[in-house]
């Protein structure tokens, strides 16, 4: 489960068998308070989500905003994970 990027409190990953299989290139955020917490899920090309898990309507719109202004470094990691190659998280910015 790779870490791709982190900001504040959410968590930004891949499972290694939805990055090496055949689904489009997508994150699953996770919100590291909280342990108990049901992931989302949004696809990196059309930034839409597959699944809100248990996030609000504000943390949502974070995590669009956050996806929407990194998009291109997300995606390069995502494929550099899907490569098999080893990477460090980033930290994301807003503007």
């Amino acid at each position: 489960m790779p870490k791709i990027a982190v900001y504040q409190f959410l968590t930004f990953f891949a499972y290694m068998f939805d990055a090496v299989g055949g689904e489009p290139p997508h994150l699953h955020v996770s919100k590291t308070k909280s342990r108990n917490t049901r992931f989302a899920k949004i696809w990196l090309d059309s930034l839409t989500f597959a699944e809100i898990g248990d996030f609000t309507e504000k943390e949502l719109a974070l995590v669009n905003k956050l996806a929407t202004e990194n998009q291109s470094a997300l995606l390069d990691l995502f494929h550099r994970v899907r490569a098999g190659e080893k990477i460090k998280a980033i930290t994301l910015k807003i503007k």
